[in-house]
């Protein structure tokens, strides 16, 4: 067993004090080292023994009273298990008691006796109004009954809670909430997926059904901790234990994998309903954890504790100390906040240095929020000379779009085109320079980037948002290729992105104007589909064949039709699934 801390006695008898231990108090001894010192324990409680004769205590020996004296006023709490049993053996000892066994308002069933050197020794028992191992079981058997939902079975223990804290009895309330999360942590999935072997692989299972309903129980009880400590009757004993236990959930979901967003909860109670002494004494347990040397916190973690700490001491914290613990922590958007506040600008621009483009963006908008928008627009500008990065751009663009500086706004969404080069920018381009009646002079420019990287695809569909279905066509037919399933047209560059395929929306737009144009493109396509065999494209090619049909009757030339039906079924006469196809789509 590991102990942080431990009670050496100096004793006048040592041979004398071993035995009043034994005698009195149940101990036996775990260690000796001669006549000069001695280890005992009862339970979980250790003591330390030293012979005032020794050369350890040589250098004390002077100042040491007399057998009797040389304790006084000194009381030392030890904790043991069966405070009747301690408390009969030492009646029949003769000791000498001070206060007799007795229960007392902090939850503790204890009494004084006397060290024949005048040390005042308190054993002492915790009391619980309830047996916590009683309702680790009735949640464990929750968990292996056979009920739609394991919630169903847990409610009732919770209600218990619920009536003790009616009844102010805040301590077996918070103790039962306690079994009741870390039950739930150790029993279900909420921080284990399940690996299920099947043939060599291995497959996640991860959906419990009769788990539903756990997150928003945990949540609830997280709640009610909170209760507890936001009402002003709520003893001290039992603030301790629901600060304890919230603390505790919070460290539990903070170092999962799979977070449940109980920390966060938990945080809130901490951080609403504790006292300034409470929230102090819970920053320096996060400090101790921070700065400790076993496992060394970094990252979202570590500024997830620095969140809590700042919030617990916010009332209290002068400037200095919250930005020391928001560089200690990570906390960036907190520290570059409160130098702005402060009207530190030029700290706050360096700090921005070293913030990664995945949060550079929101601390930039942070400087705009303090009135510092020129500087944002600075800093931005700067990293988009080190990275040409879209979403840098994108911000830029609507900085100025936000301010009415139509020019600025035209230059940044010019340069987006260029990283990004997509239809809805060339249009949003567009509108903006003609506002500007710059379009015929960008115009160009922005075709000859697009022909110069061969972007085809972009160039066809800016044809046709133009109406210029006759440039689209001529372009289409440059990427015409054949293999062996037909014609097939290849795409270039971004352009692409978001559309379906280029011939397909060449044909659509060509229907009205050049109907004959786009009966080849759809026939090319229907044919491509079915030289790919396979009764979905078959589906497929009947649509773009009763397109075909329309358009012929629509320019009055049935026959055609007719003939083309005719051919294309004796060519493929063998495919029976493409004969039933054709006949479903009335063809």
């Amino acid at each position: 067993m590991t102990r942080a801390s431990w009670v050496e006695l100096c004793v006048s008898n040592f041979e004398q004090s071993i035995t009043w231990f034994e005698n009195v108090l149940g101990f036996h001894v775990t260690a000796r080292d001669a006549n000069e010192y001695a280890e005992l324990s009862r339970d979980e409680t250790y003591i330390q023994l030293g012979a005032d004769d020794t050369p350890y205590w040589e250098t004390e020996r002077s100042h040491l009273l007399s057998s009797g004296q040389r304790g006084s006023g000194v009381e030392i709490v030890l904790l043991v298990e069966n405070i009747d049993a301690i408390y009969h053996q030492a009646q029949q000892a003769g000791a000498d008691i001070v206060r007799p066994l007795a229960e007392y308002p902090w939850h503790m069933r204890q009494f004084w006796v006397r060290h024949p050197d005048g040390y005042l020794i308190r054993p002492a028992q915790k009391i619980l109004s309830i047996h916590p191992t009683i309702y680790r079981r009735q949640v464990a058997d929750a968990f292996q009954r056979d009920i739609p939902r394991i919630t169903q079975g847990l409610q009732a223990v919770k209600e218990v809670a619920g009536k003790l804290a009616q009844q102010q009895d805040y301590l077996g309330a918070a103790t039962i909430y306690e079994t009741l999360v870390t039950e739930i942590f150790e029993q279900s999935h909420l921080y284990y997926e399940e690996e299920v072997e099947y043939d060599g692989y291995y497959e996640e299972e991860g959906y419990y059904p009769e788990e539903e309903g756990l997150e928003a129980f945990v949540t609830a009880c997280i709640e009610a901790l909170g209760t507890i400590l936001a009402n002003e009757r709520t003893d001290r004993v039992a603030r301790e234990k629901s600060i304890e236990v919230l603390f505790e959930i919070y460290q539990h979901d903070l170092h999962a994998d799979d977070g449940h967003g109980f920390d966060s909860s938990a945080a809130d109670q901490l951080v609403s309903y504790t006292t300034p002494l409470e929230r102090h004494t819970l920053a320096m347990r996060i400090r101790k954890i921070l700065g400790g040397e076993e496992e060394a916190l970094t990252g979202s973690r570590r500024q997830t504790y620095g969140k809590l700490w700042l919030d617990l001491e916010k009332e209290t914290l002068d400037d200095e100390a919250y930005l020391r613990i928001c560089r200690e922590t990570g906390r960036t958007a907190d520290l570059i906040d409160r130098l702005l506040t402060l009207g530190r600008i030029g700290e706050a621009t360096r700090e921005m240095r070293q913030v990664d483009d995945l949060v550079f963006l929101r601390l930039a908008d942070l400087f705009i929020q303090h009135g510092q928008g020129a500087e944002a627009e600075r800093l931005v500008k700067n990293r988009v000379q080190e990275k040409l990065a879209l979403h840098l751009l994108e911000w830029l663009q609507k900085y100025y779009r936000d301010r009415g500086n139509l020019g600025a706004e035209l230059e940044m969404a010019e340069m987006v085109f260029h990283v990004q080069p997509l239809l809805n920018r060339y249009r949003e381009t567009r509108t903006l320079a003609r506002k500007l009646n710059r379009w015929e002079t960008l115009q160009p420019q922005l075709l000859a980037f697009l022909e110069q990287g061969k972007n085809t695809t972009l160039l066809i569909q800016i044809a046709l948002d133009e109406g210029d279905i006759d440039h689209a066509l001529q372009l289409l037919k440059g990427m015409a290729k054949k293999d062996s399933y037909g014609y097939v047209y290849e795409s270039y560059g971004y352009g692409y992105y978001g559309f379906g395929n280029i011939a397909l929306q060449v044909a659509g737009s060509a229907e009205e104007t050049r109907p004959r144009e786009a009966i080849e493109l759809y026939r090319q396509h229907a044919e491509r589909l079915i030289a790919q065999r396979g009764r979905q494209n078959y589906q497929a090619a009947s649509q773009y064949l009763a397109k075909m049909r329309m358009l012929y009757e629509r320019l009055g030339n049935h026959e055609a039709w007719t003939s083309y039906m005719t051919a294309l079924r004796e060519q493929n006469r063998n495919l029976r699934a493409l004969k039933e196809e054709l006949t479903n789509a009335g063809l």
